[in-house]
């Protein structure tokens, strides 16, 4: 079985969850949240899909609606900062919270908009919709 194989068996790489303390990511928005519907330990739950673009390219980043406010709420440093999020709270804890930042980081933000530019678009969003869709099903 070949790399790409294995990779669509396992799951969808173009997918982002901070699942334990600690974790952490930096990137940018690139457009609007997508609410996404789901099971987690047999519960049905809602999902917020928040595209962006990190160091390793676009990545639909799943989050709940908790941190997807925070995020809104820097709502207007979007398109000049680099986001961070960091996760505080052990592997599995539904309580876990997540510390929402904007970073003054012109170097990064350039370069984030540059692999935006090649790696991001339409497609690849409905396409990471898609897989979170599939993925949140299991």
């Amino acid at each position: 079985m070949s790399w790409k194989e294995k990779m669509k068996e396992w799951g969808p790489a173009n997918l982002l969850f901070l699942s334990t303390d600690g974790a952490s990511v930096n990137f940018i928005v690139v457009a609007d949240p997508v609410l996404l519907k789901g099971k987690y330990r047999g519960k049905e739950q809602d999902r917020i899909g928040c595209p962006v673009v990190t160091n390793d390219g676009f990545l639909l980043f799943v989050t709940g609606k908790r941190t997807a406010r925070k995020l809104a709420s820097i709502e207007d440093k979007f398109k000049t900062h680099v986001i961070n999020v960091t996760r505080h709270g052990v592997e599995g804890d539904t309580d876990a919270s997540y510390e929402v930042s904007a970073i003054e980081d012109a170097n990064l933000f350039k370069t984030l908009k540059q692999i935006a530019a090649k790696m991001y678009n339409s497609e690849t969003l409905a396409e990471a919709v898609k897989d979170a869709g599939e993925t949140m099903q299991r």
